[in-house]
């Protein structure tokens, strides 16, 4: 059998790099999505949602190289199939992490560029579009930054003990 640990540990780095790239731009997200909640100014509201529609690609891209390079890494360094279940328990908390903030952080986010005439495909701001403090006031108060940010710190803390100690 060729000996492929050089190849292995590439592909670790650059699944490494993904979850670094990933955690930084969604970090930009989730500071937008905390101060979101205590402003009022329209034109801070669309700047910061702005800043946070921005990073999306950054965070695509850190994300494909996160999942990608970890699968791999699995079957490079033989992991799938040792009859150890952190690999198998790492992507599914992976998974479930993003099935379930995915949907939360977005219907927050579409709700606030609603509300403050922002287009939430394009970005782009209605030039017509009249903001009513109320129901702008109200989008911002809806979120769950906090849970939001505890379920997103938790699941890395869980996918860094299951990818450190591989446990069982």
């Amino acid at each position: 059998m060729p000996d492929i640990s050089g190849l292995h540990t590439t592909i670790v780095f650059i699944h490494i790099v993904g979850v670094f790239l990933f955690l930084l731009a969604h970090g930009v997200s989730a500071a937008v999505l905390l101060r979101l909640r205590g402003e009022r100014d329209v034109a801070a509201v669309r700047t910061l949602l702005d800043l946070s529609r921005r990073t999306w690609s950054v965070m695509m891209i850190g994300a494909a190289l996160w999942f990608f390079g970890g699968i791999l890494a699995g079957f490079s360094g033989n992991y799938w199939t040792t009859g150890r279940y952190w690999i198998w328990a790492s992507l599914f908390v992976a998974v479930a992490t993003v099935l379930v903030m995915t949907p939360l952080g977005s219907f927050y986010f579409n709700r606030v560029r609603a509300t403050a005439g922002i287009d939430s495909k394009t970005g782009a701001v209605d030039p017509n579009a009249t903001v009513d403090a109320t129901a702008l006031d109200a989008a911002l108060t809806s979120g769950r930054p906090i849970l939001l940010a505890t379920l997103g710190l938790g699941a890395i803390a869980v996918l860094a003990w299951l990818m450190i100690f591989k446990p069982f």
